[in-house]
C-alpha cells in the first residue's frame, strides 16, 4: 500500500529475442487457434466479439494455481491490433465490461489495466524480432500482494518461453521433418 492507503499499480515489462518476423508472432501470441496449443497456463481463450478487422474482446480463464490454493482468474479484454512503419507489430489491451460474459464462479474476474505486447523486427536480422510483453493486472481476490509480486515476473518469463517453443514447433509441422 501506498502512503495514501491505496495499492499501487504493479506494471511488468519483459523483453525477449524470438526467432520469427512480427507478422507472424502477434497473431500467435492471440489468436485461439494458436494460443491454446502453446499456453499451458490457459484453461480456455477465446474471441467473443469482432468489432472491426483488428478489434476483438476476447475471454481468457486461466488454471488454478499453486496446488489449488490460487483460484483461477478470468479477463475479458478489448484488444486492438497495430501495424507500424518498419514492420512494428503491437497489441494494446484492456479489461472491458462486456455483458454477454459476466463473472461467474468458480473463477476469480481479474482486470487488466493497459497493456500489450511491442514486436519489432530485429535490425539486419529480419527472421528474428524483439518482443516486448507490458502488463498491469488487477488479478482480485484475496491474494497478497507479495504472492502477485513474485508470480507474475516468472508468468512473463513463461509466456516467452512457452510461446518461442510453440511457434518452433508450429515451424516443424509447416516444414516438416
Amino acid at each position: 500500500m501506498n502512503q495514501d492507503g491505496l495499492w499501487r499499480k504493479l506494471q511488468y515489462r519483459g523483453q525477449a529475442t524470438i526467432e520469427d518476423t512480427p507478422e507472424n508472432i502477434i497473431p500467435f501470441m492471440y489468436l485461439p487457434e494458436h494460443r491454446m496449443k502453446w499456453d499451458k497456463s490457459l484453461q480456455s481463450y477465446s474471441i467473443l466479439e469482432h468489432i472491426g478487422q483488428e478489434t476483438f474482446i476476447c475471454h481468457t480463464v486461466t488454471h488454478r494455481y499453486g496446488m489449488g490454493l490460487i483460484s483461477s482468474r478470468d479477463f475479458v479484454d478489448l484488444v486492438k491490433v497495430k501495424r507500424y512503419n518498419g514492420g512494428i507489430v503491437t497489441t494494446n489491451s484492456v479489461s472491458v465490461d462486456y455483458p454477454q460474459c459476466p463473472p461467474c464462479s468458480p473463477h476469480i474476474r481479474g482486470h487488466n489495466n493497459a497493456c500489450g505486447y511491442v514486436c519489432s523486427p530485429l535490425m539486419g536480422t529480419p527472421s528474428r524480432s524483439q518482443l516486448e510483453v507490458y502488463i498491469q493486472p488487477d488479478l482480485g481476490g484475496m491474494l497478497p500482494r507479495t504472492v502477485v509480486e513474485a508470480a507474475l515476473p516468472n508468468n512473463i518469463i513463461d509466456l516467452v518461453n512457452s510461446a518461442r517453443a510453440g511457434l518452433k514447433a508450429k515451424t516443424m509441422e509447416s516444414t516438416g521433418p
